[in-house]
């Protein structure tokens, strides 16, 4: 567990001279914990506190140094992606307490909350177009946000490797991305310098196995992972795109068209970035979304 003694509500730090006070916790990751937390001006911000008193979860301390200095490399990298990565505002090592923190933008809603109201929602419309976990409408418009969002890590070289429903939030109607701390650069892959693991099944295969390099390809898996969950309201977890057991297969011919080309456990097999942002499922609805989304 994370330290009790350091980590507490009411506590405040100064992280790069700002006085921020953490208020609540609202989730532990892998490598450290988020609180809600206030600044001098009364404004809220989220804050990821990086603990190094004590190893937890079998993560020794220089794996989470490490998945610190990542978070703050790609963070500084995409700190223009404001669209579509959430917003870093400044960060800080603490020898005193042996503590390392991180200021992020606040976000409105979890995605998985947003897509159980999507779901009870599509359940109790007398228009259900069909027997899918949310309504065609609501899954393609998510689609093209996940799809902005891949193609915004691709232009700056950086691959997630930990695209998930845990690690997306809504700002409005915005989907951003968060937690870069497993993140690498596009070719440390072909260097030897990729570390293994990530979060099964919407991390891609090859991020266990250590045996082939780690590419943008596996942020192609994540994303269809994901679109399989918001297609049967279930991950995928035999690793393919067959739905779950005694569930039909969707009657999209365009969302079983993108699943069957993301869930490839060959990388190779993948398609690439373009030929996602070129898929009939992503171009039909993105100029319409994006320019509704500028009106909002």
């Amino acid at each position: 567990m994370f330290s009790r003694k350091l980590i507490h509500p009411h506590q405040s730090y100064r992280i790069q001279g700002d006085l921020y006070t953490l208020i609540n916790p609202i989730g532990y990751g892998t490598y450290g914990s988020v609180w809600i937390s206030k600044t001098q001006n009364g404004e809220y911000v989220a804050v990821k506190v990086f603990d190094f008193n004590q190893s937890s979860n079998n993560i020794n301390v220089n794996e989470r140094l490490n998945s610190f200095n990542s978070e703050i490399q790609m963070a500084n990298r995409l700190l223009n992606e404001t669209e579509h990565v959430v917003t870093m505002y400044g960060y800080e090592f603490q020898s005193k307490y042996n503590l390392a923190f991180i200021v992020l933008e606040l976000a409105d809603e979890l995605f998985l909350d947003r897509i159980r109201i999507l779901h009870k929602k599509h359940l109790s419309s007398k228009y259900s177009d069909s027997n899918d976990f949310i309504s065609s409408k609501d899954r393609q418009n998510i689609w093209v946000q996940l799809v902005n969002i891949i193609l915004a890590l691709h232009r700056h070289g950086v691959v997630h490797r930990d695209l998930k429903p845990a690690n997306l939030l809504y700002f409005g109607k915005r989907l951003k991305v968060i937690d870069f701390g497993s993140a690498q650069d596009e070719f440390a892959g072909y260097s030897g310098r990729q570390r293994i693991g990530g979060s099964r099944p919407y991390s891609a295969p090859e991020c266990f196995s250590g045996q082939i390099p780690i590419t943008s390809k596996a942020d192609i898996w994540s994303v269809g992972a994901i679109l399989y969950f918001l297609t049967y309201g279930k991950r995928p977890i035999y690793e393919n795109p067959r739905p779950p057991n005694g569930v039909s297969s969707t009657s999209s011919n365009l969302v079983q068209d993108i699943l069957h080309h993301c869930l490839q456990r060959n990388p190779n097999r993948r398609p690439d970035h373009q030929w996602l942002a070129q898929h009939p499922l992503t171009k039909s609805s993105r100029l319409g979304f994006l320019n509704w989304l500028r009106i909002h």
